[in-house]
């Protein structure tokens, strides 16, 4: 759930933004007093906020004024995940902003399954708490590997492209001849 604002901070950014078209420095001040506001609360511009305007300036982050650029890491690593570099045109400032790292829910699943053991023994007690615990941490369905569902969508693309062509090929046949620039030059 995001944060509550106070009604002086929403009716800035609500100002701002109305003002954005037709008043854009008007709207960076408002923006900026927005910001320091926040900055007076000893707090700092949540990634929302900072998508949203500079930071410094205050301008809204729009294509005249932000350049956006995306950054890759370099090697796939554990920790990186790349980022996203805004810079405002009108004070230079860069704002970094890391991507978040999601993690496939299968992979979780399986991970989970995997480590949890349960205990196994002769004697009867032992048994009836195992079928407990069994009955409280179902086990995860074997997922297919990266490489059987990278097949599987190199062969759901293949049939979509295959599916569209044929839709093209029969509006041309259901179409009336036209003249096209071949035509002409000849």
């Amino acid at each position: 759930m995001p944060p509550i604002e106070s009604p002086q901070l929403r009716f800035l950014s609500d100002a701002a933004q109305l003002l954005s078209s037709c008043s854009p420095s008007t709207a960076a001040h408002l923006l900026d007093a927005h910001t320091r506001v926040i900055h007076d609360d000893h707090k700092l511009l949540n990634v929302r906020q900072q998508r949203h305007h500079c930071g410094s300036c205050g301008s809204l982050r729009q294509s005249q004024s932000t350049k956006i650029v995306n950054v890759r890491p370099k090697k796939k690593s554990a920790r990186g995940s790349g980022a996203k570099v805004y810079k405002c045109t009108r004070c230079q400032q860069r704002t970094v902003i890391p991507r978040r790292k999601t993690i496939a829910k299968a992979q979780s699943r399986t991970y989970t399954a995997a480590t949890s053991s349960i205990p196994t023994s002769s004697t009867s007690t032992d048994v009836t708490s195992s079928t407990k615990a069994s009955s409280q941490h179902p086990t995860a369905e074997p997922q297919p590997s990266k490489a059987e569902e990278n097949a599987g969508s190199k062969k759901r693309a293949k049939a979509r492209k295959q599916g569209g062509l044929q839709a093209l090929l029969a509006a041309k046949k259901n179409a009336q001849p036209s003249l096209d620039l071949l035509d002409f030059l000849q």
